[in-house]
């Protein structure tokens, strides 16, 4: 089961890495920002696949994106420099919660293994 959270973690890392590298490609005509944005995507979505073989899919799922999104937007406050109001702090903290209350979920549907 660790290998399969091992998995998730690698596959948020490399979304994030691909969304960056979309980013950057959007301020440059970079064909190897482009090229490292479609690889990781590629290795984004295949670990996400061998994460789901032991991960229910609602808890992979929530946990890729919110924790994918709050890297993002840390990422975007400190390297290009987006702001970040107190509406989309609390929205971030939220999701810090869902994916909590996801997981706690499945624990009481039996599935002790997440």
């Amino acid at each position: 089961m660790l290998k399969a959270w091992l998995f998730l973690i690698l596959a948020i890392t490399s979304e994030v890495f691909s969304v960056v590298f979309m980013k950057m490609t959007s301020h440059s005509d970079s064909l190897s920002s482009l090229a490292l944005m479609y690889l990781t995507i590629i290795i984004s979505f295949t670990l996400m696949a061998l994460a789901l073989k032991r991960i229910p899919l609602s808890v992979a799922y929530a946990t890729w994106e919110s924790i994918g999104l709050i890297c993002v937007a840390a990422i975007g406050l400190f390297l290009f420099n987006e702001a970040i109001s107190p509406f989309k702090a609390v929205a971030l903290i939220m999701l810090v919660a869902g994916v909590i209350l996801v997981n706690i979920g499945e624990h009481e549907n039996g599935h002790t293994d997440v």
